[in-house]
């Protein structure tokens, strides 16, 4: 069976491509927009901002120069995951996805076999 669709699917592809695009544009935005009001959280100029848990369950801010070893690892994952994550995204765009350096890769290595095998079939033994 022959498939013959190709001429009606190529502009709904090439649609829904352009979508998933803007898609990716906007959540890149988000995701810097996320990282960097991470960072204006533990730079912020009057202080950084927590809320403590008291025994009796109620909650107070308090206000420091510079927050909490453990605020500060939580903050700086936050950012670099979000940074990343916008990062893998615009790749997809410019072509530089992981698929396509794997892609890259398994041919590199099928084109190794292939000089290596190429040589031993011509009668190298290797002696060197």
């Amino acid at each position: 069976m022959r498939f013959e669709g190709g001429a009606r699917v190529a502009p709904a592809t090439a649609v829904r491509q352009l979508d998933l695009a803007e898609q990716r544009r906007q959540l890149i935005a988000r995701l810097y927009a996320r990282a960097a009001a991470n960072l204006d959280r533990v730079e912020a100029p009057d202080g950084y901002v927590r809320v403590e848990l008291l025994p009796d369950g109620r909650t107070r801010q308090i206000t420091t120069d510079d927050p909490p070893a453990q605020d500060e690892r939580h903050h700086s994952q936050a950012i670099g995951s979000y940074l990343t994550s916008a990062a893998r995204l615009a790749d997809i765009d410019t072509g530089k996805s992981t698929g396509e350096v794997r892609s890259m890769l398994g041919d590199l290595a099928r084109g190794l076999r292939e000089a290596f095998s190429d040589g031993e079939a011509e009668g190298d033994t290797g002696g060197g």
